[in-house]
């Protein structure tokens, strides 16, 4: 799933990658095994699941990429001084659905992730992630320019991507 979404997201020259829900760090790996990379960021609220990212990062031995790693909410990371606005060319997430990581407002976690990316993401940059939320219309710095249903053992998810537009 981690080198579909990295390949669906595309490969830009200088990316910024972001992984907001970054679990185990593979959507990060993929993304920098495609190279034109320059920065890496991933958080999670677990800090079980940022050493397991930091050491599958090691393991994988993508060329040297400056990678920051942080314990934190994804709210958080963004509104301090890591991330900064048009900072990051490309998010990209499979968020928690509630299944195994209990989500009390899985809407609203949506809903905060569309709005951080509206600040951090360049004009132009992607937003690639596993959407278990139905929507309708995008948010309106967003255009949509893939959804596909996927069966995630038991319940359909959304890949999507999401393109932010210039305003």
């Amino acid at each position: 799933l981690a080198a579909c979404m990295a390949r669906l997201a595309g490969r830009v020259q200088n990316e910024i990658v972001w992984d907001p829900f970054c679990g185990s760090g593979l959507e990060l790996i993929e993304s920098a095994l495609l190279g034109g990379v320059r920065g890496i960021h991933g958080t999670d609220v677990s800090a079980e699941a940022i050493a397991i990212t930091r050491a599958n990062f090691a393991a994988a031995q993508v060329k040297p990429v400056p990678a920051n790693f942080a314990c934190c909410d994804f709210r958080s990371y963004a509104a301090g001084a890591s991330l900064g606005p048009n900072s990051v060319t490309l998010i990209i997430s499979n968020p928690p659905m509630g299944m195994r990581v209990p989500v009390a407002n899985l809407r609203g976690l949506i809903e905060d992730l569309f709005k951080v990316a509206a600040t951090v993401l360049q004009p132009g940059g992607r937003l690639v992630f596993a959407n278990p939320v139905p929507m309708g219309k995008p948010p309106r710095s967003f255009q949509l320019l893939s959804r596909q249903a996927v069966d995630f053992g038991g319940f359909d998810c959304h890949m999507e991507k999401y393109l932010k537009l210039a305003r």
